[in-house]
């Protein structure tokens, strides 16, 4: 029995009897009695909890400054810079096709302005650590590519500013080729300072995408300036393999006064392209060595039988072409694609893809009837003017000759159909194209309605089918398809609402 506790209170620890006078006396002393054994006993449980709490705070600074010691042999540190860059390259440059949202933008917003400089993507990366800064600024391909807006009328410090920025970002790229994607603007009256600089990194660009804006007849010199030097001799691009070109010009543009040795300018170009909202004479090019090219569209494409299909009679090695053609004024589209009207064979083109415009699908149509793509895997054709301007398109038939022509039934993969409101009423052309071509796998179809007969003609190797309609009316047309039991082994999915398996 421990101290304090009394034998003769036992028959009541047991019950629920109400204690006498003298039993309620005896166990009061008992609790006294045991009160005064807890207070020793809690006095050392607080000390015993004081040490514990001193012993924790002392083992987590252990711990941190083991952590501190532990990160000196860990495995992150002995990462490479290389695999650091590599990720963060990863990160950062845009996966192939996707639009370069990310990389290092300088623009004048207003000409009162000083330029707007967008917030470098890499500068989290930089923050890291300095080992992580060193490797950043050490991976030369993250400094590769510019995009400059210099179109608005901008001070001369502000020009200098640009310039010396762009100089900053381009000399961590070591020698990697540059890409620079440049707006210019003729109305901008310091532009021969950044001029000056781009003719300075001339044998280091590999990628030109160049926008200029020319409004009066004196500005056809602004561009001679881009091209050639104050001795009017032509500035040498030796690493250049894409240039792109984006001419808005009230007047007409003497490409061939612009770009004088194209051979020896642009000795190691692959992929050309140019538009223009103005009249283009005209020019050479090194076509023989392009294996992308992407061909208008023009206002006027003249001079001396210069056609759409002259120029591509040269592009023998080309393996991806891209036509726009765009009508202007009364003249017919068709005279800038074929004036001799001769059949002209690109052996290894496998991309074909052309965008029209109002009254220019007998262009269109001219130009499919004027080659031979014994390759040809993929086709695209884009109907750019409203919907309800077109009834009929003849391009389905064309395609389908060309194909027949060329021999190549079972390499055709991809077909892009855009035809408005010619789309439905083509359904008879369209089931002898898709008859041509049983290898097809990928199918996208725009426009207005859809038959749904359509689907007893498509292909049987079909993959991917794209409607690109409205959603009500694509339900409405396709329920007893999507219902049904079909044989088509396709994946459908309509623009607009849910894709669905099949």
């Amino acid at each position: 029995m421990s101290a304090g506790e009394d034998h003769r209170l036992e028959d009541l620890l047991d019950s629920n009897i109400p204690p006498s006078s003298l039993q309620s006396s005896m166990a009061q002393a008992a609790i006294e009695s045991f009160d005064q054994v807890l207070t020793p006993l809690n006095e050392n449980i607080a000390d015993l909890q004081r040490q514990l709490v001193e012993l924790q705070t002392r083992k987590e600074a252990v711990e941190a400054r083991r952590q501190k010691y532990l990160d000196i042999v860990s495995a992150r540190r002995r990462i490479p810079n290389e695999i650091v860059g590599a990720f963060v390259e990863e990160a950062y440059i845009p996966s192939l096709g996707e639009s370069p949202s990310l990389p290092f933008m300088l623009f004048f917003k207003e000409a009162h302005r000083p330029p707007f400089k967008g917030e470098s993507p890499l500068l989290p990366f930089m923050l890291v650590s300095r080992a992580w800064y060193r490797a950043v600024c050490g991976t030369a391909r993250l400094w590769t590519t510019l995009y400059l807006d210099l179109r608005s009328t901008g001070e001369e410090a502000d020009v200098r500013r640009v310039v010396e920025k762009a100089t900053t970002w381009y000399s961590r790229a070591g020698s990697v080729p540059l890409t620079l994607s440049l707006s210019l603007s003729s109305l901008n009256p310091n532009n021969h300072i950044f001029i000056d600089y781009l003719h300075s990194i001339a044998n280091k660009l590999g990628n030109l995408d160049f926008k200029i804006e020319m409004d009066t007849s004196s500005d056809v010199d602004f561009l001679q300036q881009v091209f050639r030097d104050p001795d009017s001799k032509g500035i040498a691009w030796p690493n250049m393999k894409k240039l792109h070109l984006s001419i808005r010009s009230g007047r007409e543009v003497q490409l061939a006064d612009v770009i004088t040795h194209p051979y020896k300018q642009f000795q190691a170009l692959e992929d050309f392209s140019i538009r223009a909202h103005g009249a283009i004479a005209k020019f050479d090019m090194p076509w023989e060595t392009l294996t992308t090219l992407r061909l208008g569209p023009f206002s006027v494409i003249w001079g001396q039988g210069m056609t759409y299909c002259s120029i591509l009679s040269s592009c023998q090695n080309l393996r991806s072409l891209h036509v726009g053609i765009h009508r202007y004024g009364s003249d017919d589209a068709r005279l800038y694609i074929n004036a001799s009207h001769v059949r002209v064979t690109l052996p290894h083109l496998t991309n074909l893809s052309v965008e029209h415009g109002f009254l220019c699908q007998h262009a269109c149509t001219s130009l499919l009837e004027s080659l031979v793509l014994p390759s040809l895997q993929s086709f695209s054709c884009k109907y750019t003017a409203p919907d309800s301007t077109i009834g009929y398109s003849e391009v389905p038939l064309a395609l389908t000759k060309l194909i027949m022509r060329s021999h190549n039934p079972n390499t055709i993969k991809s077909i892009s159909l855009g035809l408005g409101n010619a789309l439905s009423p083509g359904l008879e052309d369209l089931g002898g194209l898709f008859s041509e071509v049983p290898g097809l796998e990928v199918l996208e179809l725009s426009g207005g309605k859809i038959d749904v007969e359509l689907m007893e003609v498509l292909p049987g190797a079909l993959n991917e089918l794209t409607l690109r309609l409205a959603v009500e009316a694509a339900r409405v047309e396709f329920t007893k398809y999507l219902d049904d039991n079909a044989p088509l082994r396709a994946r459908v999915r309509i623009v607009g609402s849910k894709s669905r398996q099949r």
